[in-house]
């Protein structure tokens, strides 16, 4: 259940290990997660299991029908005192994001998902910070030392990238904090961040449900009448 805290907001906190240079693309995150207080052993083994290899087939499908070039990538969610099996998609513009987003919050039964889309005029900001290391456990520490309680963590070859969503400045001196404490490089991106759901559950599904719907009515999609069927469910297993 990727952003989970819906209602304490402010600051969302997502690391990635691999990441493009910044093009005119909207960010996803993503969680097939519905268990509350996993741990971050826990969460970690999550991106082996079944429930995640589908939620990401299910994204790279999808993906390939919706956006121009998407990407798909799994990740570790840090909630709190907790963890969850996540995924980050880039690769897609505003629309087709937001798009997508609902469809797989949608299917995963999610509280919300969130969508950061780049914008010189927006009034949010997308810190990234590129950490030289090989740990995504150990980002995850420093993000609680620093007092931070939302995170995705994604570790490849010998980075990771932390991505930082803000709508204020109030958390910029943690910001900094943690880019010097993990040697980091540090990056700034203005735009629009936006979370799509809501705390109750059963609204969230009327939330995506009355979004997807005005969408498709819109530009004749009809990618939901997929979400309930075999082909998607089945998605992720491999014959032995």
């Amino acid at each position: 259940m990727i952003l989970r805290g819906i209602t304490r907001p402010l600051v969302w906190f997502i690391i990635a290990a691999s990441f493009p240079a910044l093009p005119a693309q909207s960010f996803i995150f993503a969680s097939p997660n519905t268990r509350e207080h996993m741990t971050d052993e826990d969460a970690l083994a999550s991106l082996g299991s079944f429930e995640e290899k589908n939620f990401v087939a299910v994204s790279q499908y999808l993906g390939a029908r919706i956006c121009a070039k998407p990407k798909v990538q799994q990740s570790e969610g840090l909630d709190g005192p907790g963890a969850e099996n996540s995924v980050l998609i880039t690769g897609c513009v505003q629309q087709s994001a937001t798009y997508l987003a609902e469809l797989l919050g949608r299917y995963a039964h999610q509280k919300s998902v969130l969508v950061f889309s780049p914008a010189t005029n927006g009034t949010d900001r997308l810190w990234i910070l590129t950490v030289p290391s090989q740990q995504p456990g150990d980002a995850l520490r420093r993000l609680r030392q620093h007092g931070f309680a939302a995170a995705t963590v994604m570790g490849e070859n010998r980075n990771v990238r932390i991505l930082i969503w803000v709508q204020d400045h109030t958390q910029d001196p943690q910001i900094h904090a943690l880019a010097s404490d993990t040697h980091a490089e540090i990056q700034e991106v203005t735009g629009r961040g936006t979370l799509i759901g809501n705390n109750d559950r059963a609204e969230a599904q009327r939330i995506f449900d009355r979004e997807i719907t005005a969408y498709e009515r819109r530009r004749k999609a009809k990618f939901s009448q997929l979400l309930w069927s075999r082909k998607l469910r089945d998605m992720g297993l491999r014959s032995k």
